[in-house]
């Protein structure tokens, strides 16, 4: 299993070390996407990626956090980033409505660089689904993108497969309560769906909650457990041409 969304850093994690040896001694878990949210994750997600085999990694700066999108080129252009695979997560998120603006610059400042370095990009999409695919609409990520941790919605869904986009679903597609995440399980091509934790804050268990997810997705479309796998790798090597 290709993991394409976790933040395993320093500030996240107390126990960096441990975390990424627990990973290390499962062997389903074959690689995994460590996603940058500002200057300092970015930077040492570079580092882990090139200590740690399974590990790749992103440069972003998440709507939530201060920084400038330049410095994550300073970064590329500074650091080996031989296995940095996309950029994000970047977005917009109406939590706080105050730095939309703001955040509205950096998310076509993240496409305009993406679209420069020859990458895709993450995004992060807290009830922001149409605000976002209009900015998309505007300023194409010419790479391709994602919206990781997809907030259910068939309409918006609908226009992220015309922009031929991807969407990744985690651990709340196994609440009692996903009934709208499980419709968009059921009715997205295959091909066009991703598998992530967004370990610590989406998933407690940076390994067992994968393999629930995993098996829901089975579950409900009926594949054989090596054909989801090869599916749901494939395209993330698709999308994530480093991986």
């Amino acid at each position: 299993m290709i993991d394409t969304h976790a933040h395993f850093n320093s500030t996240d994690l107390k126990n960096l070390k441990q975390e990424i040896e627990i990973v290390n001694s499962k062997p389903y878990l074959n690689k995994i996407i460590n996603v940058g949210l500002d200057y300092e994750t970015s930077k040492e997600v570079v580092e882990i990626s090139l200590r740690e085999e399974k590990f790749y990694g992103t440069l972003g700066i998440h709507p939530l956090h201060e920084g400038n999108i330049s410095s994550l080129l300073e970064l590329y252009q500074q650091l080996d980033c031989s296995k940095i695979v996309a950029l994000g997560e970047t977005g917009l998120d109406k939590s706080s409505p105050d730095t939309l603006k703001q955040q509205e610059k950096k998310l076509l400042e993240t496409i305009e660089l993406a679209n420069f370095l020859s990458l895709p990009i993450i995004i992060h999409a807290d009830n922001t689904n149409r605000e976002v695919i209009d900015i998309l609409k505007k300023q194409i990520p010419k790479e391709g993108f994602v919206f990781h941790c997809f907030q259910p919605d068939l309409e918006i869904l609908d226009e992220i497969l015309k922009m031929n986009g991807y969407i990744s679903v985690g651990t709340p597609i196994t609440r009692k309560t996903a009934k709208k995440s499980l419709e968009v399980i059921k009715n997205i091509p295959i091909e066009n769906l991703l598998i992530e934790l967004d370990y610590p804050y989406m998933s407690k268990e940076s390994t067992i909650d994968g393999r629930n997810v995993f098996n829901k997705i089975k579950l409900i479309r009926g594949y054989t457990h090596r054909e989801l796998e090869t599916i749901l790798d494939n395209n993330a090597k698709k999308l994530f041409k480093k991986l």
